[in-house]
């Protein structure tokens, strides 16, 4: 079988480039479990990457697709990428994929296309009449940048023409991702788990439900593990999805330290307990284990909420020098 090894590593000042962009480089080990969790015996490939780096992602998934017993027929790539300094690196990768894809028999092709993602798909998401030829594609894999984006920025409205209501760069890419897929087309990314609750990633939420059929859900343990070259401190998933499938029974939920070769456990969890159908809200549970379903029916128990008591909550670091009538020095009653 063809052997292709992963992207070289990047350089700091490539790095510090990326960490402006808000992207962060996929390490191969998390690549390699990316590309393990698709379903589908596609005989032809239309892949995107949106969000390319050097190529790590398609690399993963070329090396699983040639080690299949019934090898696909044809693949075609199409990598976006906006960072110069990936430009070269590749090429570089989908010039090799091609040279071991002719070894193995598989017709490849690639278009590199090095410009915002979001601008270029937005006008095919939304159907414009002098927009590019609509790119779809059956197969998904990506690893998005992850930034805020502001309501008044040029990028949020360029989402909002495609129907996309967001507050960060990730889910913007996943949500245009879904409309560029066929029927049956499946999705693999690497996000931040923030999408899972909270208001501001509502309609986000209900949008890839609506679209999407969760299949896994991936937790790793560690906030910095997965990222550990470029001291992500985001908590991460890892989400598999059809689009246009039927609502499963239930859904994997595995979970791995993030460390290369560590173990990966799952269960199998109902769908009704990861996303209950009677909260408008939406939010998507992560049981991992049981600790966490016994958590969750301890909560659904409870006759009140936070509301109801007149209690509010913030999210932001507890800062002690603004809380002093408070602190004490031993517990009391």
């Amino acid at each position: 079988m063809p052997v292709l090894e992963p992207p070289t590593l990047i350089d700091a000042k490539s790095r510090a480039s990326r960490h402006e962009l808000g992207q962060f480089l996929t390490p191969p080990p998390v690549a390699q479990f990316m590309a393990s969790l698709f379903e589908a015996k596609w005989k032809h490939w239309e892949l995107l990457d949106a969000g390319a780096g050097a190529g790590a992602l398609t690399t993963a998934l070329m090396h699983r697709l040639w080690n299949e017993p019934h090898m696909p027929r044809s693949i075609a790539v199409t990598a976006f990428e906006l960072d110069p300094a990936m430009f070269e690196p590749l090429r570089e990768t989908m010039a090799e994929c091609q040279d071991l894809c002719r070894l193995a028999g598989i017709k490849f092709s690639s278009t590199l296309r090095f410009e915002d993602f979001i601008e270029a798909a937005a006008p095919m998401a939304r159907g414009d009449l002098f927009s590019d030829q609509p790119m779809r594609f059956n197969a998904a894999i990506v690893n998005p940048p992850y930034r805020k984006i502001r309501s008044n920025s040029p990028t949020r409205q360029t989402l909002r023409s495609a129907d996309i209501e967001t507050s960060n760069l990730y889910t913007g890419f996943v949500a245009l991702i879904t409309k560029l897929l066929v029927k049956g087309g499946e999705m693999v990314a690497i996000t931040p788990r923030s999408f899972c609750n909270g208001p501001y990633f509502k309609p986000f939420r209900e949008d890839f439900l609506k679209t999407m059929s969760l299949r896994r859900l991936h937790v790793f343990d560690s906030r910095s593990a997965a990222f550990s070259d470029d001291d992500v401190l985001q908590e991460n998933i890892i989400v598999h999805a059809v689009k246009g499938a039927p609502t499963p029974k239930q859904v994997t939920i595995s979970t791995s330290s993030g460390e290369p070769r560590a173990a990966v456990t799952e269960r199998k969890v109902n769908f009704s307990d990861v996303v209950h159908p009677a909260d408008p809200a939406q939010f998507i549970h992560l049981q991992v284990d049981d600790k966490h379903s016994e958590a969750k029916s301890a909560m659904a128990g409870l006759d009140a909420s936070l509301a109801d008591l007149g209690i509010g909550v913030s999210t932001g670091r507890v800062v002690d020098f603004r809380a002093t009538p408070y602190l004490r020095e031993q517990p009391g009653a």
